[in-house]
């Protein structure tokens, strides 16, 4: 922080010598000196980083086809490195998954082992504004449906930022709408957001800003599975919390999810409803 010097009391002034000496100049007043100010407080933003992080989905689905319902719990777990760079006034930031693990119940078809492995190095390209906001997206070449997915969900890796300053109690909202391909076709989400500043709080040991967001959402899609051309609509909840540190760096958080989307097969004219939740935990690994 910038001090300013303290300038002396006074200055004497010496007069010439002369057979009768002359008076002694009087002192010059001391100039009194500003308090230095604090510095200004401003909006919180993303810096550049480099962090691995580890995301966690317990998933619960439920289907009911012919008065029979059928019950399936999918444990998915996805190692991450995300390196935030600067990028001509916005953030680049690149996605790479590190390791994918689907798992789901022993009497249940998995994925394909060559789909996971193929997942592995694949980096996606998301460019955001310096508060998170998603600007595009460049998933990562790949002919597997898995990879798609999940690399399609990253739009959305980085939590908003208040466009303002990070106060307790500050609110927003926005909207947002993404396309991502499912194992029958493709779905389109369009979600409204309302955002909140709960404030600053100890998180692992770091100080970091709380942000708790509360969404709804509608879901529409089509595709094929079986021969069988099937439409998908529905609606769903989701709560997020995320932490963000005061040096701009995404800490983590968790996600919990419940929708309910009717799958419409056409040609024999049956609907079958599908309900899910999903809790999701993502940790910034040291």
């Amino acid at each position: 922080m910038r001090r300013f010097p303290l300038l002396s009391a006074a200055a004497l002034a010496a007069a010439a010598c002369t057979a009768r000496s002359a008076p002694m100049a009087s002192p010059k007043p001391a100039t009194a000196v500003a308090p230095a100010r604090a510095a200004a407080p401003v909006p919180l933003r993303y810096a550049p980083d480099t962090s691995h992080y580890r995301l966690e989905s317990q998933s619960h689905v439920e289907q009911d086809v012919m008065g029979q319902t059928t019950k399936v719990d999918i444990t998915t777990a996805v190692l991450l490195t995300v390196a935030v760079t600067d990028a001509s006034g916005n953030l680049g930031v690149g996605i790479t998954i590190d390791s994918l693990a689907i798992t789901l119940p022993a009497n249940m078809p998995g994925p394909d082992p060559a789909d996971l492995a193929a997942a592995r190095g694949k980096m996606a390209r998301l460019v955001a504004s310096p508060q998170g906001q998603a600007i595009s997206l460049t998933p990562p070449e790949s002919t597997s449906a898995t990879v798609q997915q999940i690399t399609q969900g990253f739009r959305e890796f980085l939590p908003m930022l208040p466009a303002g300053l990070p106060e307790a109690g500050a609110i927003w909202s926005d909207s947002t709408s993404l396309t991502t391909p499912t194992q029958i076709g493709t779905a389109t989400m369009h979600m409204a957001r309302a955002h909140r500043v709960v404030g600053w709080e100890d998180h692992g040991g770091t100080r970091a800003l709380h942000l708790a967001t509360t969404a709804t959402y509608t879901l529409s899609g089509s595709g094929e599975a079986q021969g069988q051309t099937i439409e998908l609509a529905g609606s769903g909840v989701r709560t997020m919390d995320s932490f963000v540190s005061a040096k701009g760096v995404y800490l983590g958080g968790t996600v919990s999810d419940s929708s309910l989307v009717n799958a419409n097969v056409v040609s024999a004219g049956m609907v079958v409803p599908v309900r899910s939740t999903t809790h999701s935990t993502l940790t910034r690994l040291p």
